[in-house]
């Protein structure tokens, strides 16, 4: 989704996010934030499957709060930017269909496992319009985005993509779709984690990171390997997913601030 959409069109030199000056420092910002949005839809999702298995729930609960709290804030930030009339455009369809996702998290059942197969649709619908925006912003700043970059952010959305999954197979909803899902996920990051750890860019705050990055995610793909209502796993998967989303996201940051540099 996000990482294949920005490597299709930027994908080639990972050190080739040069500064440009404030308008392309802007956009970088603007860029962050609507890729961290695209990620939150699926943390969205990640929180409520949580509270309808009764997984963690009242920590799930905070976590969602916090989650849309932080959405309605940089909705906000990028429904005041100035950009393109293509880019505005896009923007506008996303700010909108990222509202109606709000809407119906606060809605949302979860004494019924019904509609969580719509929810998840949705969600994957409201990040495939983060990522056109992303993609038209990128565009707009003239400027290329290193592989490394577009990684991370991969990275981050399939630390809570696998655990949507998994977790809602967990709950019985068509459960061989969801594991295979949880399959190709699981060997996505695991590839794409490798390409981190053998990428040219490096600093002492990128290598702590990953160094953290490596056994959460091994614990988590081991989880991954044993499905079913165990209530062990599902608290590991869940807490786990959201430490590997706290580790990339600060690969994300030390990648953008060292292609800067």
């Amino acid at each position: 989704m996000l990482g294949s959409a920005l490597l299709a069109l930027h994908g080639v030199s990972p050190l080739a996010w040069a500064q440009t000056g404030a308008r392309g420092a802007d956009l970088r910002l603007l860029i962050g934030k609507a890729t961290r949005l695209s990620v939150l839809s699926d943390r969205v999702t990640r929180c409520q499957v949580q509270r309808v298995l009764g997984v963690l729930a009242q920590r799930a609960e905070r976590q969602l709060e916090d989650t849309r709290r932080e959405v309605r804030d940089f909705m906000a930030e990028l429904a005041a930017a100035s950009v393109s009339a293509d880019a505005k455009r896009l923007l506008q369809v996303a700010v909108d269909g990222y509202g109606a996702f709000l809407k119906k998290s606060q809605d949302l059942d979860v004494s019924k496992t019904d509609g969580l197969v719509a929810f998840a649709q949705e969600a994957d619908g409201v990040g495939d319009k983060m990522d056109a925006l992303v993609t038209a912003l990128v565009a707009e700043s003239g400027q290329s985005m290193g592989q490394v970059l577009a990684t991370a952010a991969e990275l981050q959305r399939l630390t809570q993509h696998t655990a949507v999954h998994f977790l809602m197979a967990s709950a019985g909803i068509q459960v061989a779709e969801q594991l295979k899902e949880v399959e190709v996920a699981r060997k996505s990051f695991s590839d794409k984690l490798q390409g981190l750890q053998t990428a040219e860019l490096k600093n002492p705050a990128i290598e702590t990171q990953l160094q953290l990055l490596g056994p959460q995610w091994l614990l988590m793909s081991n989880a991954l390997r044993h499905p079913g209502r165990e209530l062990k796993t599902m608290e590991n998967i869940s807490t786990t997913s959201e430490r590997l989303l706290e580790v990339t996201t600060s690969l994300y940051r030390l990648y953008d601030a060292a292609l800067k540099a």
